[in-house]
């Protein structure tokens, strides 16, 4: 679900890589006040369905995947939404769910922004340079993975550099990891590691880093921090 005219140049997404690698050491957009961690994200995703329960939205999932849609499913709120794609501007997203539309597949926005993240514990303030590291490289990663299924949409990525691509960010979150022992991002790492594993074997589709991606953007959106 690429937008038409718009590019990603192989040059941007092996910068991103070294960025994704070096975000941790960044905060500059994010500030501690009292039990809050200021961190700001918007993510804006294309949804196919919602659903009020995982089983249902699990049904759906795969009639997405097989359009061509990431058929991630997204729990938010009391919903589970079944994603298409995700963009990083509201415009993006919108032009992309009109698009199908008129395809006649029924579709609408999900906007979520945020912009603070409680702190759900003393332990928790103690950590706050590690946990806002975790998010800024996780954004890295997100666009990373974005940026790589523009460009196989585009044939400027051949399979061996999305391969690539997927062991950089497997790479990133197991340094992650390690830095990250059995604390709230612990579980989020292990299910990303995962994602990751089962995309190196295959051939990868532009809707396999779309599904990365939003897995990713997950995290960001839904960790606890304690």
């Amino acid at each position: 679900m690429r937008l038409r005219g718009q590019k990603v140049s192989p040059f941007f997404i092996s910068l991103t890589a070294v960025l994704a690698v070096t975000a941790a050491l960044i905060i500059l957009s994010v500030s501690c006040t009292g039990n809050v961690i200021r961190f700001k994200s918007a993510f804006y995703f294309v949804c196919y369905a919602v659903k009020d329960n995982a089983v249902s939205a699990g049904s759906v999932s795969d009639a997405v995947s097989s359009f061509g849609g990431a058929g991630y499913v997204l729990e938010y709120g009391n919903a589970y939404y079944i994603t298409v794609s995700c963009y990083y501007t509201e415009q993006d997203a919108q032009t992309v769910c009109k698009g199908l539309k008129k395809r006649n597949l029924d579709c609408e926005v999900l906007a979520i922004e945020k912009d603070e993240y409680a702190l759900q514990s003393i332990g928790a303030k103690s950590k706050t340079q590690l946990y806002t590291g975790n998010l800024n490289t996780l954004q890295s990663l997100s666009h990373m993975a974005y940026d790589c299924a523009n460009a196989l949409d585009t044939g400027e990525y051949s399979q061996n550099n999305a391969k690539a691509v997927v062991f950089s960010i497997e790479n990133t979150i197991n340094g992650l990891m390690k830095a990250n022992a059995d604390n709230c991002f612990s579980e989020h790492f292990r299910r990303l590691t995962k994602e990751c594993e089962a995309l190196k074997s295959g051939y990868i589709y532009s809707k396999d880093m779309r599904k990365l991606q939003i897995a990713v953007a997950d995290t960001i959106i839904n960790v606890n921090l304690y």
